[in-house]
């Protein structure tokens, strides 16, 4: 059995016309009610429609994203891969339930490499929604196996209840961010022999992360005018995460002036040259963008021409793939709108930016050891430990500011928050919960145990975080005043 994923851009470029056949393809697949890019289909020997995991992929599709999608679809095309090669070979609809024990029980112990407790999650949930949609619509009687009211079944397995937190002290922090990012030496000097391409770039997107807990999706995706330049006043700039955010749930995140001053930096150097350099080469795919030429930046608006459409988007309102090919007329070509951008001028994907922290690991790695620095670095450092660190260490200092001021309280008024109002106004859990955009409160709690005075995170930020500590600090203590006001 094939399967492929549908891509009206594919159809656009590859597309050749069949002697004889009356379609205008691109006009099908755009049309209204047209599957979703990203939706799997199936193909049996004769390449018709293979059921029953067409019909349940399309059905997914009205509430799944693409990636999703594909993710089930390995994982459901695994099963039946494992089914296939049973002593009495079986499909989705005739398995029984002690065939499903057997392919847990394979996956997650007797294959040569055991899958994780969260990446069988994840199987499950893939199998589960096949049965549920399979009963829903009457393709089977009832589920191959029992479910309790609490949701567990026999597939359940492993426990996934704690986050892996891990996150960098300031000294790593310093370390992975000039040694590792931008290439310098531990003196603060220019290494000759670093071969990096750009330093700035990966710099900046790094401490635009630790200084507001933005996932990877969300501050690769941004566009250039939603950070903007730095202001006059030295005052942080307001920018509103909506589609891209995890879960689409709406926040709005606050970039202080230090950041602005670095992602300036790399916007007039490093950016001004990857914009420059490739702008006749985006101009020749111009049908592939939506080329912008009227920016609202007032309303946040967009208006440009996709696919030979005039379109208007709201700029918190745009997916990520949409972003990706957002341009605007520049003076050689077309210019990319986003903000970091790669050296064929369009954005960075995860695979890419996953590189650039493994190159630096493994440069801190060698320069630790070449200059014998009493630094331990950990064994790896993924993108979103940065927003640990953050969570970790603004939950500590809004603890600490807002116990401080109830301390003060108390001292002059001789009492305490006396109504639930006032305690959830006060409650620097419920903030820092806000400021990552978590969807459930279990989530921030996760954070609790790892608020440790050991590892002096907190200590060192406010005096020397990015040698612009004032900021940093003043943010978490405007933000725990708006929530004691």
């Amino acid at each position: 059995m094939d399967h492929f994923f549908t891509s009206t851009d594919r159809v656009r470029k590859y597309w050749e016309p069949i002697p004889g056949v009356d379609l205008d393809a691109v006009a099908y697949v755009t049309r209204a009610g047209a599957l979703p890019d990203g939706t799997p289909f199936f193909l049996d020997e004769v390449m018709r429609p293979a059921e029953p995991l067409s019909s349940f992929f399309r059905s997914e599709a009205k509430t799944l994203e693409a990636s999703s999608l594909r993710d089930y679809t390995y994982d459901l095309l695994d099963v039946l891969d494992f089914l296939a090669g049973l002593e009495t070979p079986a499909d989705l609809l005739s398995a029984t339930e002690d065939d499903l024990v057997a392919f847990r029980d394979d996956r997650t112990q007797y294959q040569e490499v055991p899958v994780s407790p969260a990446t069988w999650r994840r199987r499950r949930v893939a199998i589960n929604n096949f049965y549920t949609w399979a009963v829903d619509t009457r393709v089977l009687e009832e589920r191959p196996y029992l479910r309790r009211k609490s949701g567990r079944d026999v597939l359940a397995w492993g426990s996934v209840s704690q986050l892996d937190v891990r996150h960098l002290t300031f000294d790593q922090w310093r370390c992975f961010k000039d040694v590792g990012l931008r290439g310098l030496l531990p003196g603060g000097g220019a290494d000759p022999a670093f071969r990096g391409r750009d330093p700035l770039r990966n710099s900046s997107a790094g401490e635009l992360a630790i200084t507001t807990g933005m996932r990877l999706r969300e501050f690769s995706s941004l566009l250039d005018i939603e950070v903007g330049p730095p202001r006059r006043d030295g005052s942080a700039r307001l920018v509103d995460l909506e589609t891209i955010a995890k879960y689409q749930l709406p926040r709005t995140v606050e970039v202080q002036d230090a950041t602005l001053r670095e992602l300036d930096l790399y916007r007039r150097t490093e950016r001004a040259g990857a914009v420059r350099r490739s702008s006749r080469a985006l101009a020749r795919r111009r049908e592939d963008f939506f080329v912008v030429d009227d920016i609202d930046t007032a309303r946040m608006k967009l208006r440009g021409t996709l696919h030979g459409r005039r379109r208007t988007f709201t700029v918190k309102l745009m997916d990520a793939p949409l972003r990706r090919i957002t341009m605007r007329e520049g003076d050689h070509g077309l210019e990319p709108m986003a903000l970091f951008v790669g050296r064929h001028g369009q954005m960075l994907g995860r695979q890419r930016w996953d590189q650039v922290f493994d190159v630096a690991q493994a440069r801190c790695t060698a320069v630790i050891a070449a200059h014998d620095l009493p630094l331990e670095m950990p064994r790896t450092i993924r993108i979103h430990d940065l927003r640990h660190t953050f969570a970790i260490f603004m939950l500590e200092l809004l603890t600490q500011i807002v116990l401080e001021q109830a301390a003060k309280e108390i001292h002059e008024g001789g009492r305490t928050p006396a109504y639930l109002g006032e305690h959830l106004s006060r409650n620097a859990f419920l903030r820092v919960q806000q400021l990552l955009g978590h969807r459930r409160a279990e989530s921030t709690m996760r954070y609790l145990r790892y608020i440790r005075r050991t590892n002096l995170l907190v200590a060192q930020a406010i005096r020397t975080w990015n040698d612009q500590d004032t900021t940093f600090a003043d943010y978490a203590a405007r933000e725990a005043g708006k929530v004691a006001a």
